[in-house]
């Protein structure tokens, strides 16, 4: 099964550094990549439809709350809708999946205040062809919502997550409930203490980009990465680890995981 990478245009615009060293390791491993034009803004995995595993391709209604400014509302990509449509309003960023299992977190159901819970569930379970459905709660300060700042499958029965208890342990809790429900076994990506602060207030190394049996690693370009490389090498002890240094994109809210959409 061979995976195409989508990237914006305005990726290789606003932040060619970036873009090259990413190219750099697509080339390096053999993956095919596609520049997408035409784009309002580099975060194509909120906007692009996503892949299931038979390579159809589901779209759904990009319209996030937090822009709705009129000044924003500009950077929203309107996509043409495929024969395989959820009628609701997401983010891609929103939209974790292994196989026949997928985690969102709960900020789904408040974009679609005029569906139920069971009938939002009940139409990503059917159009993307899942089994389940895992819904966790979204950090109390993060706007955007997305599950793929907060969780990564490991295999079908295993997930890897941010360790939040340096934050807030109710919130770590909460999290890891949500997640034991499904019986998934729960590992922690754990952080030194003074790695959290106001320029870093999020963990971008879980923002990485799985392609067959590579990961691609957002890092900072700081110590703190040795010790998140390590931790990834134990976990997916199957894959290469190959690192790229993203601080000015994860400075402006995302990593690798949101800077690419992948095709199969």
């Amino acid at each position: 099964m061979e995976t195409l990478i989508n990237l914006s245009e305005l990726l290789f615009k606003k932040y060619p550094n970036s873009a090259n060293k990413l190219v750099t390791i697509f080339k390096k491993y053999n993956i095919k990549y596609k520049v997408l034009e035409n784009t309002n803004d580099i975060w194509v995995r909120d906007f692009m439809p996503f892949c299931l595993d038979n390579g159809q391709l589901v779209s759904y209604i990009y319209n996030p709350d937090y822009l709705q400014d009129q000044f924003y509302k500009k950077t929203i990509t309107k996509i043409h809708y495929k024969k395989n449509h959820l009628n609701l309003v997401l983010d891609g960023g929103n939209f974790v999946r292994y196989r026949n299992k997928a985690i969102m977190t709960d900020k789904i159901f408040k974009e679609n205040p005029k569906k139920s819970k069971d009938e939002i569930i009940n139409e990503i379970k059917s159009i993307c062809m899942l089994d389940e459905l895992i819904i966790i709660p979204k950090q109390p300060y993060d706007y955007l919502g997305h599950s793929d700042s907060m969780v990564r499958f490991i295999d079908e029965n295993s997930v890897l997550i941010n360790d939040f208890s340096i934050e807030s342990t109710t919130f770590n809790t909460m999290l890891k409930k949500a997640l034991n429900n499904s019986n998934l076994r729960i590992l922690s990506m754990k952080y030194s203490d003074n790695f959290f602060n106001e320029n870093r207030n999020w963990g971008a190394y879980l923002n990485f980009l799985k392609i067959d049996n590579l990961i691609i690693l957002p890092i900072y370009g700081i110590s703190e990465d040795k010790l998140a490389i390590n931790q990834l090498q134990n976990i997916y002890s199957d894959y290469i680890i190959e690192t790229i240094e993203l601080n000015e994109i994860i400075e402006v809210g995302g990593a690798i995981h949101c800077i690419t959409n992948e095709i199969f």
